[in-house]
Protein backbone atom coordinates (compact mmCIF):
# COMPACT_ATOMS: atom_id res chain seq x y z
CA UNK A 1 0.00 0.00 0.00
CA UNK A 2 2.81 2.56 0.63
CA UNK A 3 4.28 1.61 -2.27
CA UNK A 4 0.90 2.49 -4.46
CA UNK A 5 0.90 6.27 -3.03
CA UNK A 6 4.67 6.70 -4.39
CA UNK A 7 5.46 10.35 -4.68
CA UNK A 8 4.67 10.08 -8.64
CA UNK A 9 1.13 8.62 -7.95
CA UNK A 10 1.05 11.74 -5.31
CA UNK A 11 1.91 14.22 -8.29
CA UNK A 12 -0.47 12.28 -10.25
CA UNK A 13 -3.69 12.77 -8.33
CA UNK A 14 -2.64 16.23 -7.58
CA UNK A 15 -2.24 17.40 -11.35
CA UNK A 16 -5.90 15.64 -12.06
CA UNK A 17 -7.62 17.11 -9.09
CA UNK A 18 -6.09 19.95 -10.49
CA UNK A 19 -7.67 20.06 -13.52
CA UNK A 20 -11.00 19.04 -12.20
CA UNK A 21 -10.84 22.16 -10.12
CA UNK A 22 -9.49 24.51 -13.28
CA UNK A 23 -11.92 22.86 -15.32
CA UNK A 24 -15.45 23.62 -12.75
CA UNK A 25 -13.81 26.30 -11.76
CA UNK A 26 -14.10 27.52 -15.29
CA UNK A 27 -17.46 26.67 -16.35
CA UNK A 28 -18.28 28.25 -12.72
CA UNK A 29 -16.62 31.20 -13.96
CA UNK A 30 -18.80 30.77 -17.31
CA UNK A 31 -22.54 30.48 -15.56
CA UNK A 32 -22.58 26.64 -16.36
CA UNK A 33 -23.45 24.46 -14.05
CA UNK A 34 -22.60 20.91 -14.85
CA UNK A 35 -24.71 18.86 -12.42
CA UNK A 36 -27.91 20.94 -13.85
CA UNK A 37 -29.27 18.61 -16.61
CA UNK A 38 -30.45 20.90 -19.56
CA UNK A 39 -31.33 20.08 -22.62
CA UNK A 40 -29.56 21.70 -26.26
CA UNK A 41 -30.50 23.35 -29.50
CA UNK A 42 -29.49 24.89 -32.25
CA UNK A 43 -29.88 28.64 -33.72
CA UNK A 44 -28.78 30.09 -37.28
CA UNK A 45 -28.03 33.77 -37.81
CA UNK A 46 -26.68 35.87 -40.33
CA UNK A 47 -25.01 38.07 -37.91
CA UNK A 48 -24.29 37.26 -34.59
CA UNK A 49 -23.14 40.95 -33.68
CA UNK A 50 -20.69 40.22 -30.87
CA UNK A 51 -22.31 36.94 -28.92
CA UNK A 52 -19.92 34.98 -27.10
CA UNK A 53 -20.18 31.60 -25.15
CA UNK A 54 -21.53 31.71 -22.09
CA UNK A 55 -23.63 35.13 -23.18
CA UNK A 56 -27.43 34.63 -21.20
CA UNK A 57 -30.20 33.27 -22.84
CA UNK A 58 -33.10 34.88 -21.07
CA UNK A 59 -37.26 34.18 -21.26
CA UNK A 60 -38.76 37.43 -20.21
CA UNK A 61 -36.19 38.78 -18.23
CA UNK A 62 -34.81 35.37 -16.43
CA UNK A 63 -32.34 33.46 -17.37
CA UNK A 64 -32.87 29.78 -18.11
CA UNK A 65 -29.65 28.68 -20.09
CA UNK A 66 -26.58 29.61 -22.42
CA UNK A 67 -24.65 30.21 -24.71
CA UNK A 68 -22.58 26.66 -25.22
CA UNK A 69 -20.94 27.61 -28.22
CA UNK A 70 -20.40 29.00 -31.85
CA UNK A 71 -20.01 27.68 -35.22
CA UNK A 72 -19.48 29.27 -38.38
CA UNK A 73 -19.38 28.16 -42.10
CA UNK A 74 -18.83 30.96 -44.21
CA UNK A 75 -20.02 29.32 -47.41
CA UNK A 76 -24.11 28.97 -46.16
CA UNK A 77 -26.36 32.12 -46.04
CA UNK A 78 -26.63 32.06 -42.38
CA UNK A 79 -22.73 31.10 -41.62
CA UNK A 80 -23.03 30.70 -37.55
CA UNK A 81 -24.72 27.94 -35.64
CA UNK A 82 -25.29 28.53 -31.75
CA UNK A 83 -25.28 25.87 -29.80
CA UNK A 84 -27.52 26.88 -26.49
CA UNK A 85 -28.00 25.14 -23.00
CA UNK A 86 -31.81 25.71 -21.50
CA UNK A 87 -32.65 24.15 -18.45
CA UNK A 88 -34.81 20.50 -18.73
CA UNK A 89 -37.58 21.69 -17.14
CA UNK A 90 -38.17 24.88 -19.31
CA UNK A 91 -40.49 23.08 -22.76
CA UNK A 92 -40.00 24.97 -26.16
CA UNK A 93 -43.86 24.65 -28.49
CA UNK A 94 -43.66 24.57 -31.65
CA UNK A 95 -43.47 28.47 -32.44
CA UNK A 96 -40.79 29.66 -30.47
CA UNK A 97 -38.17 31.93 -31.51
CA UNK A 98 -34.97 33.00 -30.80
CA UNK A 99 -34.55 36.35 -30.83
CA UNK A 100 -30.84 37.80 -30.67
CA UNK A 101 -30.80 41.67 -29.18
CA UNK A 102 -28.71 43.70 -26.71
CA UNK A 103 -28.51 42.75 -23.30
CA UNK A 104 -28.00 46.81 -22.31
CA UNK A 105 -26.33 50.07 -23.41
CA UNK A 106 -23.00 48.91 -22.19
CA UNK A 107 -23.77 45.22 -21.95
CA UNK A 108 -23.13 42.29 -24.20
CA UNK A 109 -25.75 40.15 -26.30
CA UNK A 110 -28.09 37.99 -25.61
CA UNK A 111 -30.72 35.12 -26.30
CA UNK A 112 -34.50 36.36 -25.91
CA UNK A 113 -36.80 33.14 -25.95
CA UNK A 114 -40.20 34.46 -27.41
CA UNK A 115 -42.52 31.12 -26.30
CA UNK A 116 -44.90 30.17 -29.01
CA UNK A 117 -48.54 28.76 -28.10
CA UNK A 118 -48.39 24.47 -29.66
CA UNK A 119 -48.73 21.34 -28.27
CA UNK A 120 -45.96 20.10 -30.02
CA UNK A 121 -42.79 20.52 -28.56
CA UNK A 122 -39.24 21.13 -30.20
CA UNK A 123 -36.72 17.79 -28.93
CA UNK A 124 -33.47 18.59 -27.92
CA UNK A 125 -30.77 19.17 -30.67
CA UNK A 126 -33.95 20.82 -32.78
CA UNK A 127 -33.16 24.00 -34.71
CA UNK A 128 -35.29 26.63 -33.40
CA UNK A 129 -36.25 29.78 -35.78
CA UNK A 130 -34.36 32.92 -35.34
CA UNK A 131 -34.63 36.69 -35.89
CA UNK A 132 -32.43 39.94 -34.59
CA UNK A 133 -33.29 42.51 -32.65
CA UNK A 134 -32.48 46.07 -34.32
CA UNK A 135 -29.48 47.03 -32.13
CA UNK A 136 -28.82 50.35 -29.91
CA UNK A 137 -26.61 52.53 -33.32
CA UNK A 138 -29.75 51.01 -35.23
CA UNK A 139 -32.31 52.85 -33.03
CA UNK A 140 -29.88 55.61 -33.18
CA UNK A 141 -29.42 55.59 -36.35
CA UNK A 142 -33.22 56.00 -37.50
CA UNK A 143 -33.19 58.61 -34.28
CA UNK A 144 -30.58 60.29 -36.42
CA UNK A 145 -32.24 60.40 -39.44
CA UNK A 146 -35.39 61.30 -38.04
CA UNK A 147 -33.42 64.39 -36.58
CA UNK A 148 -32.01 65.71 -39.48
CA UNK A 149 -35.02 65.40 -41.75
CA UNK A 150 -36.56 67.06 -38.60
CA UNK A 151 -33.60 69.83 -38.96
CA UNK A 152 -33.86 70.13 -42.62
CA UNK A 153 -37.60 71.08 -42.28
CA UNK A 154 -37.57 73.61 -39.06
CA UNK A 155 -34.48 75.10 -41.41
CA UNK A 156 -37.10 75.58 -44.01
CA UNK A 157 -39.48 76.92 -41.52
CA UNK A 158 -36.73 79.20 -40.68
CA UNK A 159 -36.04 80.73 -43.98
CA UNK A 160 -40.13 81.46 -44.68
CA UNK A 161 -40.58 83.11 -41.21
CA UNK A 162 -37.24 85.37 -42.00
CA UNK A 163 -39.27 86.26 -45.61
CA UNK A 164 -42.49 86.39 -43.17
CA UNK A 165 -41.07 89.01 -41.50
CA UNK A 166 -39.39 91.00 -43.61
CA UNK A 167 -42.21 91.28 -45.67
CA UNK A 168 -43.84 94.72 -45.93
CA UNK A 169 -47.79 93.60 -45.82
CA UNK A 170 -46.73 92.17 -42.50
CA UNK A 171 -45.75 95.59 -41.06
CA UNK A 172 -48.67 97.18 -42.83
CA UNK A 173 -50.78 94.21 -40.93
CA UNK A 174 -48.67 94.83 -37.49
CA UNK A 175 -49.60 98.58 -37.66
CA UNK A 176 -53.50 97.99 -38.78
CA UNK A 177 -53.52 95.20 -35.27
CA UNK A 178 -51.93 98.06 -33.07
CA UNK A 179 -55.06 100.55 -34.59
CA UNK A 180 -57.57 97.39 -34.22
CA UNK A 181 -56.04 96.98 -31.22
CA UNK A 182 -56.72 100.88 -29.94
CA UNK A 183 -60.37 100.47 -30.91
CA UNK A 184 -61.08 97.28 -29.12
CA UNK A 185 -59.56 99.10 -26.22
CA UNK A 186 -62.31 101.70 -26.34
CA UNK A 187 -64.82 99.11 -26.96
CA UNK A 188 -63.88 97.29 -23.84
CA UNK A 189 -63.76 100.47 -21.75
CA UNK A 190 -67.62 101.18 -23.22
CA UNK A 191 -68.57 98.10 -22.22
CA UNK A 192 -67.18 98.13 -19.05
CA UNK A 193 -68.85 101.55 -18.27
CA UNK A 194 -72.30 100.43 -19.82
CA UNK A 195 -72.12 97.17 -17.59
CA UNK A 196 -71.45 99.49 -14.55
CA UNK A 197 -74.79 100.71 -14.39
CA UNK A 198 -76.26 97.05 -14.90
CA UNK A 199 -76.48 95.61 -11.69
CA UNK A 200 -78.54 98.84 -10.29
CA UNK A 201 -80.98 97.75 -13.67
CA UNK A 202 -81.11 94.20 -12.78
CA UNK A 203 -82.21 95.33 -8.66
CA UNK A 204 -84.79 97.47 -11.04
CA UNK A 205 -86.35 94.42 -12.94
CA UNK A 206 -86.30 92.17 -9.34
CA UNK A 207 -87.99 94.97 -7.81
CA UNK A 208 -90.43 95.08 -10.62
CA UNK A 209 -91.27 91.29 -10.97
CA UNK A 210 -91.52 90.98 -7.21
CA UNK A 211 -93.91 93.77 -6.98
CA UNK A 212 -96.23 92.05 -9.67
CA UNK A 213 -95.71 88.59 -8.32
CA UNK A 214 -97.50 90.64 -5.72
CA UNK A 215 -100.07 91.91 -7.37
CA UNK A 216 -100.62 88.58 -8.86
CA UNK A 217 -100.66 86.67 -5.05
CA UNK A 218 -103.71 89.67 -4.48
CA UNK A 219 -105.20 88.61 -7.33
CA UNK A 220 -108.23 86.50 -6.07
CA UNK A 221 -108.22 84.26 -9.31
CA UNK A 222 -110.95 81.77 -8.23
CA UNK A 223 -113.27 85.00 -8.21
CA UNK A 224 -112.51 85.90 -11.52
CA UNK A 225 -112.83 82.41 -13.37
CA UNK A 226 -116.19 81.95 -11.56
CA UNK A 227 -117.33 85.71 -12.81
CA UNK A 228 -116.05 84.73 -16.28
CA UNK A 229 -118.05 81.57 -15.93
CA UNK A 230 -120.84 83.44 -14.83
CA UNK A 231 -121.12 85.91 -17.90
CA UNK A 232 -120.03 82.92 -20.35
CA UNK A 233 -123.43 80.91 -19.16
CA UNK A 234 -125.75 84.20 -19.10
CA UNK A 235 -123.85 84.79 -22.33
CA UNK A 236 -124.70 81.11 -23.41
CA UNK A 237 -128.33 81.53 -22.23
CA UNK A 238 -128.81 84.67 -24.11
CA UNK A 239 -128.25 82.90 -27.15
CA UNK A 240 -130.32 80.27 -26.29
CA UNK A 241 -132.99 82.82 -25.92
CA UNK A 242 -132.83 84.33 -29.42
CA UNK A 243 -132.18 80.70 -31.38
CA UNK A 244 -135.94 79.97 -29.20
CA UNK A 245 -138.94 81.36 -31.60
CA UNK A 246 -141.22 81.22 -28.63
CA UNK A 247 -139.62 84.16 -26.92
CA UNK A 248 -140.10 87.86 -28.29
CA UNK A 249 -136.82 88.22 -29.37
CA UNK A 250 -136.56 85.14 -30.93
CA UNK A 251 -139.86 86.19 -32.57
CA UNK A 252 -138.68 89.45 -33.78
CA UNK A 253 -135.91 87.87 -35.22
CA UNK A 254 -137.54 84.71 -36.91
CA UNK A 255 -140.67 85.89 -37.54
CA UNK A 256 -140.87 87.67 -41.06
CA UNK A 257 -144.12 88.91 -41.04
CA UNK A 258 -143.16 91.06 -37.99
CA UNK A 259 -140.06 91.94 -39.57
CA UNK A 260 -142.05 93.35 -42.86
CA UNK A 261 -144.75 94.88 -40.42
CA UNK A 262 -141.69 96.92 -38.39
CA UNK A 263 -140.15 97.70 -41.97
CA UNK A 264 -143.05 99.09 -42.64
CA UNK A 265 -143.98 101.19 -40.06
CA UNK A 266 -140.52 102.63 -40.13
CA UNK A 267 -141.08 103.57 -43.73
CA UNK A 268 -144.18 105.43 -43.47
CA UNK A 269 -142.75 107.38 -40.22
CA UNK A 270 -140.33 108.64 -42.62
CA UNK A 271 -142.51 109.29 -44.63
CA UNK A 272 -144.59 111.47 -42.72
CA UNK A 273 -141.48 113.10 -41.66
CA UNK A 274 -140.45 114.09 -44.68
CA UNK A 275 -143.86 115.35 -45.49
CA UNK A 276 -143.83 117.19 -42.35
CA UNK A 277 -140.53 118.91 -43.12
CA UNK A 278 -142.08 119.53 -47.02
CA UNK A 279 -145.40 120.71 -45.91
CA UNK A 280 -145.10 122.29 -42.70
CA UNK A 281 -148.74 124.13 -43.06
CA UNK A 282 -151.06 120.89 -43.25
CA UNK A 283 -150.02 120.07 -39.77
CA UNK A 284 -149.62 123.27 -37.98
CA UNK A 285 -152.38 125.64 -37.06
CA UNK A 286 -152.37 128.96 -39.55
CA UNK A 287 -153.33 131.09 -37.06
CA UNK A 288 -151.06 130.93 -34.35
CA UNK A 289 -148.68 132.06 -36.93
CA UNK A 290 -150.61 134.81 -37.86
CA UNK A 291 -150.60 136.35 -34.28
CA UNK A 292 -147.11 136.05 -33.81
CA UNK A 293 -146.03 137.86 -37.17
CA UNK A 294 -147.99 140.82 -35.91
CA UNK A 295 -146.80 140.75 -32.62
CA UNK A 296 -143.56 141.21 -34.64
CA UNK A 297 -144.79 143.78 -36.90
CA UNK A 298 -146.18 145.43 -33.54
CA UNK A 299 -142.50 145.12 -31.36
CA UNK A 300 -140.74 146.42 -34.14
CA UNK A 301 -142.62 150.37 -35.21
Amino acid sequence: MKKFFTREVKIGLVFIIAIAVLFFGLNFLKGINIFTPSNHYFAKYQNVGGLVSSNAVMIKGYKVGQVRAIKYNFACDEPFVVEIFINDDIKLPKGTVFTLADEGLMGGKIINISLGENDNLYQSGDTVPTTIEGGLMAQLGDIVSSLKNSLNNLDTVVNVLKLAVNSPSLQSGINSLGSTLVDLNKTVAQIKSATATLPNTMDKVNNIATNFDKKIEELDINSIVASLEKTLADLQNFTKTLDNKDSSLGLLLNDRGMYDNLNTTIQSATNLLVDLKQNPKRYVNITVFGKKEKKEKNEKK
